[in-house]
């Protein structure tokens, strides 16, 4: 199944997800697919392809991501990497 990790994470940077997706990227029990940064908000939702919501609780503990919450996800869309600046 695909989840979201939703990240509240205060004072987020762009090398802090970088971080994290390195360290989650080893993770061959639960596949990390990456990330969406919303710098603006502190907020950040990392995508992962889990059996269960508890082991990307576990998995995002790990690698020190503050998850707040895991969510059941649909991944609708093109694949492709889009970064906006304000």
């Amino acid at each position: 199944m695909l989840y979201a990790a939703k990240c509240y994470w205060p004072g987020v940077t762009e090398d802090d997800v970088e971080t994290a997706g390195v360290f989650l990227g080893r993770e061959a029990e639960v596949p990390y697919l990456g990330a969406l940064l919303f710098p603006g908000d502190a907020l950040v939702l990392c995508l992962f392809e889990a059996e269960a919501r508890a082991a990307v609780r576990d998995v995002s503990k790990r690698a020190g991501i503050p998850c707040e919450r895991v969510m059941s996800t649909w991944w609708i869309g093109n694949e492709r990497r889009v970064r906006c600046s304000d």
